[in-house]
């Protein structure tokens, strides 16, 4: 059984609007409505600072969540040992130290949010069996519904005879270069002064990496297989005129053996984000994780605590690799030169929108004395960033 769930806010918002679903006309403030607390924990078997997010949504306050800041957050295993986490971004929680998740050890996630509420999971556990890893990623020219791309597979083997779940993440990284990039660029010299000068840039801004996570969450289970084991397995497909194949282009995936009771929290996830209508009279009613509150016992919590054995695995390739005819994707950009007039120019470079081209020999059809572009196609730290990720390979 295979599944993809769009794991965005789209999909917790929508859990949250099935907590007031009701058979009656619906027409309400969107003051009467409590906020609805969404942690997302996974603690897994890797040596590193583990991470837990904790935000609120109100189901009426459009498709955005606010940071739950200010949280007491720690971990406690069955011997005890407390680990405790410390808020490092709004919302975002970190472990003070480096630890892993052990095998047979059970461990308990412990919320205390600024307001006094308090949370706490099942206790969750990584058994030896669940150690299975990625034994191949790959990448392939496809053909995805009429659009021609390139779709990235992972063939795995699992350990052991029994039906394993998995859920899957990816980050990809890929090359960024600026079109009209030039080594000059117009500044205001002093700051103030109506003068602009060209100077040479003091910083790298013609090759950049761009870094994104997937905004799905990819999981599957081998229950009607007759072996353990998963075979070339999508887990991303994109378009042959993406930007993000322009230059070279790199995926991570990892893979989460997860347990089958968050198996079915992501499967319950992938129904209610099905549902035609969000208020009709068939609807299932709010599914419950195994996080609950402890000072409200009616409270819903969204969210689930796991314990996940990870591997993972890295790959590179260019478009030509694939489509070795061509064309390239586009820039993100249309990248249109133009030479405002001075004042409006000035403008521009106080708000840091455009840089420097070339000077205007032609003041037909443009009236100012300099060309620019759009900030994005001559500096691609505007898009990414100027330092070469420690992984990358040419």
């Amino acid at each position: 059984m295979v599944f993809k769930v769009k794991y965005s806010f789209s999909i917790l918002k929508l859990t949250i609007l099935f907590l007031y679903s009701c058979v009656e006309p619906f027409d309400a403030e969107t003051g009467t409505f409590e906020s609805v607390i969404i942690i997302e924990a996974t603690l897994t078997d890797e040596m590193k600072t583990q991470q837990i997010t904790l935000t609120r949504a109100s189901p009426l306050e459009g498709d955005a969540t606010v940071a739950e800041s200010n949280a007491q957050v720690s971990i406690i295993d069955d011997s005890k040992n407390e680990y405790v986490f410390r808020e490092t971004a709004p919302g975002v929680y970190t472990s003070a130290n480096e630890f892993a998740a052990q095998p047979n050890q059970g461990y308990q996630l412990f919320v205390t949010t600024n307001n006094g509420r308090s949370y706490v999971s099942s206790s969750s556990r990584l058994t030896i069996q669940d150690t299975d890893e990625i034994d191949e990623l790959y990448a392939e020219r496809t053909n995805d519904t009429g659009n021609e791309g390139i779709s990235i597979f992972i063939d795995n083997v699992g350990i052991g005879a029994n039906t394993a779940y998995y859920r899957y993440e990816y980050e990809e990284t890929y090359k960024v270069i600026a079109p009209f990039w030039t080594q000059n660029d117009l500044v205001e010299t002093p700051p103030g002064s109506s003068q602009l000068d060209l100077v040479i840039k003091d910083q790298e801004e013609r090759t950049c990496f761009r870094t994104e996570l997937s905004n799905t969450i990819t999981v599957a289970n081998t229950n009607a297989f007759t072996e353990n084991r998963l075979a070339r397995f999508p887990i991303r497909f994109i378009d042959k005129d993406s930007y993000i194949l322009a230059n070279r282009y790199s995926i991570l995936v990892k893979q989460f053996v997860v347990s089958r009771d968050a198996f079915t929290f992501y499967e319950t996830l992938r129904d209610f984000s099905g549902s035609e209508s969000l208020f009709s009279e068939n609807q299932p009613g709010f599914f419950a994780g195994n996080i609950v509150s402890e000072t409200d016992a009616d409270e819903k919590v969204v969210g689930f605590f796991d314990v996940s054995a990870v591997s993972s695995k890295r790959i590179f390739f260019e478009h030509p690799d694939f489509f070795p005819d061509g064309p390239l994707p586009d820039f993100v950009n249309d990248c249109l030169q133009d030479a405002p007039r001075y004042d409006t120019l000035l403008d521009l470079v106080r708000s840091d929108f455009v840089r420097y081209l070339r000077e205007n020999s032609d003041p037909e059809p443009f009236e100012g004395p300099y060309i620019v572009v759009a900030d994005i196609c001559g500096d691609c730290t505007v898009f990414g960033s100027n330092v070469v990720p420690d992984f990358w390979e040419e």
